[in-house]
């Protein structure tokens, strides 16, 4: 198995459960919507397979994306790409390792002293407090895209379930499958030899989807569906979302949510919410740019393409498509592919 068949299998998944959960918990699935998404990831892997090369520096036009979604974020990414840039050049990244888990086990433990633990205390989720956990599960993805080891693995499963995020425990895990599966340990002859670790794997994601379930359940007295239904409910949530952003910006976009630094916040605030609202891979590019937005498809195929010419970035870049499925892209998420996408073109020192 490649790294590109598993964000394939996963995109499939992910698009069958919001189908599912629209036509059991929603008013259907729309037609035109569905085309558009489908067309979409047609393109996505159709630009993954453009032949040709453009010149590396070109994606550190990234950095404009950032620009305009304010100077913390210019700052804080051109800090984290000097920093890879550094750490690729002088095949540093194995030594980064401890100090992105120790940084990690910091932020949380802080996080949990000072506003308290979210799976205990769920109104947290909707905090500030959330921000360290998720801030661990990013150090703790790269660490993975770097080292698999199953330590990490635990390591971040515990970290997202105490800080009950989905967001977290599947991208931990995305990672950790990903990388094994460019270091060649998910063919079929090897899948046997880790099948206790992904056993374990299945297990701790399964426990932080129950831990979330049961956040929600004491968050919402009013809640009805069992764990199976909330597991497809928010995707088909999602995707409802998106599917009223395809009809607000068909046909040519309202160029809103790639710039915005609460992308989420502001689709809420569109339906009148106080509350981020995720709109899927799809939403974004239908609501900005209209029947334009495939081209995005294309670009973002193209740069997954470009970063999977290196392990490390490969599996990082991967891992934040993945968690875009959902979420929807954010003008952070599609500047950190394009970097990763450079970076990965990065030759160290001999």
């Amino acid at each position: 198995m490649k790294p590109r068949e598993i964000f394939a299998l996963t995109a499939g998944a992910y698009l069958l459960m919001a189908w599912l959960g629209k036509l059991l918990y929603f008013n259907g699935i729309g037609t035109y919507p569905a085309l558009y998404a489908l067309a979409f990831l047609a393109l996505l892997f159709a630009g993954w397979s453009l032949r040709g090369e453009v010149p590396n520096e070109a994606f550190l036009l990234a950095f404009a994306i950032l620009a305009f979604l304010g100077v913390w974020y210019f700052l804080g990414g051109l800090l984290s790409f000097a920093f890879l840039l550094m750490a690729l050049k002088k095949n540093l990244l194995g030594k980064a390792v401890p100090f992105a888990v120790v940084l990690a086990v910091f932020l949380a433990g802080l996080a949990a002293v000072i506003w308290g633990i979210p799976l205990l205390k769920p109104e947290l989720r909707y905090t500030d407090a959330s921000v360290p956990f998720l801030l661990a599960g990013d150090l703790l993805i790269g660490a993975i895209a770097v080292f698999p080891d199953f330590r990490l693995l635990l390591l971040g499963e515990t970290i997202a379930l105490i800080g009950a995020s989905r967001t977290v425990g599947l991208g931990v895990a995305a990672a950790y499958v990903i990388r094994l599966t460019y270091d060649g340990e998910m063919s079929m002859e090897k899948v046997r030899k880790h099948r206790l670790e992904l056993l374990a794997l299945g297990i701790l994601l399964f426990m932080v989807f129950i831990a979330r379930h049961q956040v929600i359940v004491s968050e919402y007295s009013t809640w009805r569906l069992g764990f199976l239904g909330s597991l497809l409910y928010r995707p088909a949530s999602s995707y409802t979302v998106y599917e009223r952003l395809f009809h607000l910006g068909m046909p040519f976009g309202n160029r809103e949510l790639l710039f915005n630094p609460d992308p989420t916040g502001h689709v809420g605030r569109l339906f009148g919410k106080s509350v981020g609202y995720t709109y899927t891979l799809f939403g974004q590019p239908a609501y900005d740019f209209g029947v334009f937005g495939l081209l995005e498809a294309l670009l973002l195929g193209f740069a997954l393409k470009c970063s999977s010419r290196n392990p490390f970035t490969g599996t990082f870049a991967l891992t934040v498509a993945i968690i875009s499925l959902d979420i929807g892209i954010e003008g952070q998420f599609l500047a950190a592919i394009l970097l990763l996408a450079y970076l990965a073109g990065v030759k160290g020192d001999e």
